[in-house]
């Protein structure tokens, strides 16, 4: 399966916000992330790194 882990980072410090995410979306200054069984959240950050061998995005706090 291609799901991923999203990871709030703030100040240094990584947050697991969400597991089996399969959709992320950026709107502006938010990022919505769409899980496995449709549950949803929205994070106010960027994209700072997406390592697709480890199956996590991180996103850093803004």
């Amino acid at each position: 399966m291609c799901e991923s882990s999203v990871f709030l980072e703030r100040d240094g410090v990584r947050e697991l916000v969400m597991e089996e995410a399969v959709q992320i979306l950026v709107e502006g200054s938010n990022v919505r992330i769409v899980g496995l069984l449709g549950e949803q959240r929205e994070i106010c950050g960027r994209i700072k790194e997406v390592n697709l061998t480890k199956h996590q995005i991180i996103i850093a706090a803004e």
